[in-house]
């Protein structure tokens, strides 16, 4: 996943980088095995070796969405936004009619990542 946003993002920095990355991360959803293991890794994390192996695919995706130069709550903003869609689409929100699971789907658009910037910078 983190290899596939740093191609999305290219030579983009800041903002742009980010909505890229974004976007190439909500496409990487569809892969339901791959975003199942992802989780079952976490879920996984009682094992000293499976821990380290996380964590070390944890950082690498923090160093590539931090090649955006933005501010390191911006950062944790987006990964906590990743989070949650992961989630969602773990659970299948896609199938639902309900109002929270469509809040859970909205695609998350770079101004909020520009409200949050702005806001932490006060």
């Amino acid at each position: 996943m983190a290899d596939g946003m740093q191609e999305a993002a290219g030579t983009a920095t800041g903002l742009d980088a980010l909505a890229a990355m974004g976007g190439r991360y909500y496409d990487l959803l569809a892969d339901r095995t791959t975003l199942l293991l992802q989780l079952q890794g976490f879920a996984a994390c009682g094992d000293e070796d499976v821990r380290r192996a996380v964590r070390g695919r944890m950082g690498r995706m923090w160093d590539v969405v931090a090649t955006t130069g933005l501010e390191p709550v911006t950062i944790k903003s987006f990964l906590a936004f990743g989070m949650l869609l992961d989630s969602g689409a773990a659970v299948d929100v896609a199938a639902l009619d309900e109002p929270w699971a469509a809040g859970i789907r909205t695609r998350i658009e770079p101004g909020l990542f520009r409200h949050i910037t702005t806001a932490t910078n006060r």
